[in-house]
């Protein structure tokens, strides 16, 4: 399999226009022109994916129009009804991961920090409580057999910014 990054996510949520302003206001994601209480279909900020992200209103009572509808209607029989596990997307450099980091932080919606080894990663939490993964892939020629080996740590960013950022 050839999977080089996330296409695009579907989330149900509680209240699409507060997580729009969630996904907008930390992680840069444009809504595209359309969007309404019951569904938004937005982009990240250098993507030219048609979108990323689509947050569908979990709403109770609406009439459905089709298996796989997104117009504000519940979710289907054969539909998952909880969230997933997380989503992770991918950043192109260190600095850009602690921002991020540091955003969460001051929002009061950090989850974990991990070294993963070969990437390194922050976690938060949209309004709904949806976990989501931001990751930083050093370049492979700077990793080392290390690694690729070790076991999942805490994330030590200013470890990282000085084994990885050198003049």
């Amino acid at each position: 399999m050839g999977i080089t990054r996330l296409n695009h996510a579907v989330l149900y949520v509680s209240d699409v226009e507060a997580s729009q302003r969630f996904y907008s206001d930390v992680l840069g994601f444009k809504a595209k022109a359309g969007a309404s209480s019951r569904a938004v279909f937005a982009q990240a900020a250098d993507s030219d994916n048609d979108h990323d992200l689509a947050l569908f209103s979990k709403n109770l009572g609406q009439q459905r129009s089709g298996p796989f509808s997104p117009r504000g209607e519940t979710p289907g029989a054969h539909e998952p009804r909880a969230g997933l596990y997380h989503l992770a997307w991918e950043v192109d450099s260190l600095e850009e991961l602690e921002r991020i980091r540091d955003e969460l932080a001051r929002l009061g919606v950090l989850g974990m920090e991990e070294d993963h080894g070969v990437h390194k990663s922050v976690y938060g939490h949209d309004p709904d409580g949806l976990l989501f993964e931001i990751a930083w892939f050093p370049p492979a020629g700077l990793l080392t057999e290390d690694d690729y080996q070790r076991p999942t740590r805490k994330l030590d960013i200013a470890a990282e910014k000085q084994r990885f950022l050198k003049d």
